[in-house]
């Protein structure tokens, strides 16, 4: 058992019920958009730092790899 002992549960507030947050407040293109930026932006800073860390062909291993990944989510039928 975690806690305290003889703690009470607390009720939720009523007044501030949160429905997803920013992500599912955003619309389907803005949503693909912010996920093509992040992923170019890790892109850009994790490509360089996986050739300096696993040389040329672990490079091109992680990179073929995270390109799959991201035509695998663009492509997703939802």
């Amino acid at each position: 058992m975690s806690g305290r002992a003889g703690a009470k549960a607390r009720p939720a507030k009523a007044g501030r019920a949160r429905k997803g947050g920013r992500w599912a407040s955003m619309g389907p293109a803005a949503r693909r958009w912010v996920f093509i930026g992040g992923f170019t932006l890790a892109l850009l800073v994790g490509l360089p730092l996986a050739h300096a860390m696993v040389g040329d062909i672990g490079a091109i291993l992680l990179g073929t790899f995270a390109f799959g990944f991201v035509v695998g989510r663009m492509t997703l039928k939802r």
